[in-house]
């Protein structure tokens, strides 16, 4: 009887975990904000996860000259918060925070790389790093699964096409996005 207890206790304790993910992606859903981001190429190879489409948008690399930042210092796997200004429906990058900002539509994301412009001397050999140049974030909404036979497509098109792949994105307000459906040349992509 007690192994039946923990049994049950196990499965309820996994239904509320998965549960739990799909509740937020949902909320995410419902109650965010519609941005559109721009694409670019990107060419995955995974056999293992099925057919997905690997994305890297305009906003996965953040230039520090061109950008505002509260702080111009990061670490790797730093929490970043990028607010979005809407430019005809697409999310432009309009500032960098450490913290959420309030009343302003933002992304939440994590710092993968770090690229500095370096100082050289005469001989050509870095001395000293000079300035943060670009940061390159992650967001959460880098792989898009889709039917079978159609991640080809989409990467053929992210990659030579010239229509272009742009991807429909919710953020909610706490700047947790989801990735609502795909789009080439404008045209949402239907499955």
């Amino acid at each position: 009887m007690n192994q039946k207890r923990i049994f049950y206790s196990i499965v309820i304790f996994w239904l509320l975990i998965f549960s739990g993910f799909i509740v937020y992606k949902e909320y995410t859903f419902r109650t965010g904000t519609e941005v559109m981001l721009k694409t670019v190429p990107v060419d995955p190879r995974d056999l293992f996860r099925g057919d997905y489409v690997t994305l890297n948008y305009d906003i996965s690399t953040l230039d520090m000259k061109t950008i505002p930042a509260d702080d111009t210092y990061f670490n790797y796997n730093d929490k970043i918060y990028l607010s979005l200004e809407l430019k005809d429906g697409y999310g432009v990058p309009k500032r960098i925070y450490r913290t959420p900002p309030e009343d302003e539509l933002y992304i939440k994301g994590k710092v993968k790389e770090i690229i500095y412009d370096w100082k050289a001397d005469e001989e050509g050999i870095m001395i000293e790093e000079e300035a943060l140049k670009e940061l390159r974030v992650d967001y959460g909404i880098e792989s898009y699964f889709v039917p079978e036979g159609k991640g080809i497509e989409i990467q053929e098109e992210q990659g030579t096409g010239k229509k272009g792949v742009d991807a429909k994105v919710i953020v909610d307000k706490y700047g947790n996005a989801v990735i609502k459906s795909l789009l080439i040349g404008g045209k949402e992509i239907e499955f």
